[in-house]
């Protein structure tokens, strides 16, 4: 996997941070739909991105890590793609 430009791998640690601890604050009757929520919101963001076929690219990658039981850390980025980490 390609490895991230750092200022863009800062920004996104620091984006993953901000968005865990919003997570965290949310209402407790919400907290349990939170990963479905987000992952519908990066879907639709990652495809306005970089379109339907790279999307469908990087989330096959990441079932590909998860079919190995290699969970991405919460406090890390991973690479995912040429393009972003």
């Amino acid at each position: 996997m390609t490895a991230p430009m750092p200022d863009r791998l800062a920004d996104l640690q620091h984006a993953m941070r901000v968005i865990s601890d919003a997570v965290e604050g949310l209402p407790e009757e919400c907290r349990d739909l939170a990963g479905n929520a987000l992952l519908n919101i990066a879907a639709e963001a990652v495809t306005l991105d970089v379109g339907c076929t790279e999307a469908s690219r990087i989330f096959a990658r990441l079932a590909d890590l998860l079919s190995r039981g290699l969970q991405p850390p919460a406090a890390d980025a991973i690479s995912l793609s040429g393009f972003d980490a």
